[in-house]
């Protein structure tokens, strides 16, 4: 992970820039419910919809901007100097490639400027604008999609209800993207935690006086088989209250409402009236997909009482979708062989890391690309297909004949569509591939646009496939 500016993170703590604002209020966003089940998880159509991240962000309730130029961003609070003041941090995140870069030297540079504005009905609009830089080494390091740049920011405001809005706007082009949400800046009295904050690197404060030593993970996202553990940072105020035990108590939830990993951490003790944890979360241990992380300084049937969660978001790998294991095995029908995905599917669920790893280094014709470009290459196209190929109103577009062989082998080099004037032609089309030496003939006997390979192309596919197979 890389900052805007490479000693951002040893300078941002310093050059922190903190509002005082009368009455100005925001959301309590730090405390995200459980995610509920996916009412059409297991369907088709949500599969492919799973290969868009954002929609895993804002059901996690993170901050998804909308505009050309895409980022994602997540609001956190702890407590501030007195009960009347909350810290809120404001964490952004954007890849290399919605930048224009610019070659100095024997680096590239790139520009963008960050406009916060927190507004509430009957108070004048607080802003801050910065402007910010990116250096990287490579052309390469340009073209990055995954997340790669982050701005924090941090405002110390009273409690109570507000707007925010943000906004990102590239120097070298007229790209921006905006996000705007109503937030509630929570109280911290005495016997209050924090939800549990999503971080890359955290460091326990001495005194809620001083400011926060963290670096935020803002898509609190991680890596399975690349991140060992997930980092989360939470504070608790004030005297212990009764029943509170010396640790916190932490359980990963799954989207469905199941415990998939309990424990408990112990306070670090900062004097009568701040203590922090750092909870770590073992990726192996969770598994895939859209999970909540709750915490809770109670034991037993208290913990109900004072349980604050947040999201945990597991993926494949840089790019690729966040969802379960099996859904991801379904979305692969077009890519890898039967026999390589049951392998995968048989895994038991402490052996998928391990599983996972050889199954991307197996199937990745550019292995010294950091990611499988073959498998992000291959779900650009299941979207691609369902939105071209739909036939109907129960079949989606990948999975119509059309479409299987579009998301298996792309964009055919020849194509012979239905032609009006061509009585004869107008039934059928052809789909030719050179570097395999094999044709496809679709045919739409009843004429209502629902294409079918013939059997004779069904056969040549399901030859080509297991010649071919990953």
């Amino acid at each position: 992970m890389r900052s805007a500016n490479p000693s951002r993170y040893g300078r941002w703590i310093r050059r922190a820039l903190l509002l005082y604002l009368g009455a100005v209020s925001c959301r309590h966003g730090v405390a995200p419910s459980v995610h509920p089940e996916i009412a059409t998880q297991g369907r088709a159509d949500s599969l492919v919809e799973l290969t868009d991240s954002r929609a895993s962000y804002r059901r996690a309730g993170l901050l998804v901007a909308a505009g050309e130029l895409s980022f994602v961003g997540s609001i956190s609070f702890l407590g501030g100097g007195s009960t009347d003041s909350t810290l809120m941090l404001i964490d952004l995140s954007l890849s290399d490639r919605q930048l224009t870069f610019t070659r100095e030297g024997d680096s590239y540079h790139a520009g963008y400027e960050v406009d916060l504005a927190l507004e509430r009905a009957g108070s004048a609009t607080r802003r801050i604008t910065t402007h910010e830089q990116v250096r990287v080494g490579s052309l390469r390091e340009t073209t990055r999609d995954e997340e790669s740049v982050i701005y924090q920011q941090v405002a110390s405001l009273p409690p109570g209800e507000a707007t925010v809005t943000i906004s990102i706007r590239d120097a070298g082009s007229t790209r921006n993207g905006i996000v705007r949400d109503p937030v509630r800046v929570p109280r911290f009295d005495e016997g209050t935690i924090t939800a549990p904050i999503p971080a890359l690197r955290a460091r326990p404060r001495s005194s809620r006086e001083k400011l926060p030593e963290i670096v935020v993970n803002p898509r609190a996202t991680s890596v399975y088989g690349h991140d060992s553990v997930a980092v989360y940072y939470l504070e608790g105020y004030g005297p212990p209250m009764n029943g509170w035990t010396p640790v916190v108590q932490v359980r990963v939830i799954s989207d469905n409402g199941v415990v998939v990993y309990a424990d408990s951490v112990p306070w670090i003790e900062a004097g009568d009236k701040l203590r922090s944890a750092i909870l770590r979360v073992p990726i192996a241990r969770v598994g895939f997909g859209e999970l909540s992380v709750s915490a809770s300084p109670f034991r037993g049937p208290g913990a109900s009482a004072l349980t604050l969660q947040a999201p945990l978001l597991v993926s494949f790998g840089d790019g690729l979708p966040i969802s379960s294991f099996g859904d991801m095995l379904g979305l692969l029908r077009f890519f890898a062989s039967a026999d390589r995905l049951r392998t995968l599917r048989e895994l038991a669920p402490g052996d998928r890391p391990r599983g996972w790893a050889a199954f991307l280094e197996a199937t990745d014709s550019a292995t010294m690309s950091p990611a499988n470009a073959a498998l992000k290459a291959y779900l650009a196209r299941l979207v691609d297909a369902n939105a071209r190929f739909r036939e109907d109103d129960h079949t989606p577009g990948w999975l119509t004949d059309r479409g299987m062989i579009f998301s298996a082998l792309g964009e055919p080099d020849n194509q012979i569509e239905p032609n009006a004037s061509d009585a004869e032609r107008s039934l059928a089309q052809v789909w030719s591939y050179h570097r395999y030496h094999v044709r496809f003939t679709f045919v739409d006997r009843a004429g209502f646009g629902r294409w079918r390979l013939t059997a004779g192309s069904e056969a040549e596919y399901r030859a080509l496939m297991h010649r071919i197979a990953r």
